[in-house]
């Protein structure tokens, strides 16, 4: 018996040793939990994404004040050349900074002999909103925009010479000036422009062909629409995922690494306790210790429980006991199960009667009270035959123990019906036994 106590205390020994030095050997990673968690998206501060075609286009209507100056400059001053002026413009923003317009304007102007001349000019222009450079990204919808623009165009419009009598004169032109506007709602805005053209020198009929200097500057103000929705939605911002993807990479190999480090201790475990199996074998103690070995302990009664309870119980009486330990009735509940065939009170195997032998000697040594729950599998029978089942499995382990000396008074059952308290259905087929201890406080306080 000595030796193989040994025999068990040397493969439990060596087996929790090595389970430690393998955890003790991990990397133990830390672990940044917001990494392994699903990522709510959030938004970039600099990208956006682009508008669809029907999105982020604007009109408008202006109107102002015009002044030709020319070469030849001619009689007068720019007061005296000063004309009403109007404009209309269509556009569309592509990015929340860069946009193009196509725009129409005219009336009259007076040229360097102040005549009044009629005039048109249609001309594109490229345009860049240089208010976003002083503002923060997350204004979907700012009040004010600052926009310099350039572009070309063509200029149209009938001069009068001595020489040639009244002509049609058509020329490039280019556009230049700064379009400023002020949001007064999500549609609506204000806007102003400070612009102008140049063309060659004898648009007005007066000067050298081919060469640039006449110019047309205009002061307008009015009003415009947003056409389609104004905001911009940024572009998930994808750093974050970058970041969690990198981190999870490192993970799954420090895991991996774990993995393979575990599964190589276990090898050598299982090969230990191979050998200590045949060592029991070989000394004819494998029947009364082979439980030991069995990992998975379902249906089957393993002792652990008894065990327990002898090591607890070993040398306690109430005298001796801890104040804390005898003042409290019923403090001992130490389970030990008996594991049933399916439908039937009959043991699974009769090797725990065993345990019905040691539990008996148990509970009559140290006066203890039995209390034993009969059960049945939910998974199989009906309700009613459940709970018929599960008493006589409890009336089986009374009979058992009465048979082994333990006095009917001591004993109470009771009868939990079907139950599914393990996913195992094998392991619900039992009678549950617990033994209490209880304390005579008339001998505490003699």
């Amino acid at each position: 018996m000595k030796k193989a106590m040994m025999i068990t205390m040397l493969a439990a020994s060596l087996t929790a040793s090595a389970k430690e030095w393998a955890v003790d050997s991990l990397y133990h990673p830390t672990v940044d939990t917001p990494l392994l968690q699903r990522l709510t998206p959030t938004l970039t501060s600099d990208y956006v994404q682009l508008g669809k075609v029907h999105q982020h286009w604007f009109i408008g209507v202006q109107g102002g004040a015009s002044a030709f100056l020319g070469k030849p400059l001619g009689c007068g001053d720019l007061f005296d050349r000063t004309t009403p002026a109007f404009n209309a413009y269509l556009g569309k923003w592509f990015t929340p900074n860069v946009g193009a317009r196509a725009a129409f304007q005219g009336l009259k102007y007076k040229n360097s002999e102040l005549q009044s001349i009629n005039y048109q000019l249609a001309h594109a222009d490229l345009m860049y909103n240089v208010a976003n450079l002083f503002r923060s990204p997350s204004e979907h919808m700012p009040k004010w925009d600052f926009v310099p623009y350039i572009g070309a165009g063509l200029a149209h419009g009938s001069n009068i010479s001595s020489v040639e009598g009244k002509l049609r004169n058509f020329q490039f032109a280019l556009t230049y000036g700064i379009y400023s506007r002020y949001h007064i709602g999500k549609r609506f805005f204000l806007s102003g422009e400070l612009g102008g053209f140049s063309t060659f020198r004898d648009f007005d009929g007066y000067g050298e062909r081919g060469k640039l200097g006449d110019n047309m500057l205009s002061l307008s103000f009015g009003i415009g629409v947003n056409l389609g929705s104004p905001k911009w939605k940024h572009a998930i911002d994808a750093l974050p995922y970058i970041n969690q993807n990198d981190y999870l990479l490192s993970y799954t190999k420090r895991l991996e690494h774990d993995n393979e480090y575990l599964t190589s201790q276990h090898n050598i475990d299982r090969k230990t306790l191979e050998e200590l199996k045949k060592i029991l074998e070989i000394e004819g103690l494998l029947g009364k210790y082979g439980y030991l070995f069995d990992e998975n302990g379902s249906g089957k009664n393993n002792y652990r429980g008894l065990l327990s309870l002898r090591s607890r119980m070993k040398g306690m009486n109430p005298i001796s006991m801890p104040q804390d330990l005898a003042t409290q009735p019923n403090i001992l509940n130490i389970p030990i199960y008996f594991f049933f065939q399916l439908g039937k009170a009959q043991l699974t195997d009769d090797s725990q009667l065993i345990n019905l032998d040691e539990l008996a000697k148990v509970a009559i040594e140290h006066n203890l009270k039995v209390h034993i729950a009969g059960a049945a599998d939910s998974a199989t029978g009906s309700e009613n035959g459940n709970t018929e089942l599960s008493k006589e499995r409890t009336r089986f382990i009374a009979k058992e123990l009465k048979k082994r000396g333990v006095p009917t008074e001591r004993m109470k059952g009771v009868s939990l019906g079907g139950i599914n308290e393990y996913s195992n259905p094998k392991d619900n087929r039992y009678s549950k036994v617990s033994l209490y201890l209880e304390i005579d406080e008339e001998q505490l306080n003699d």
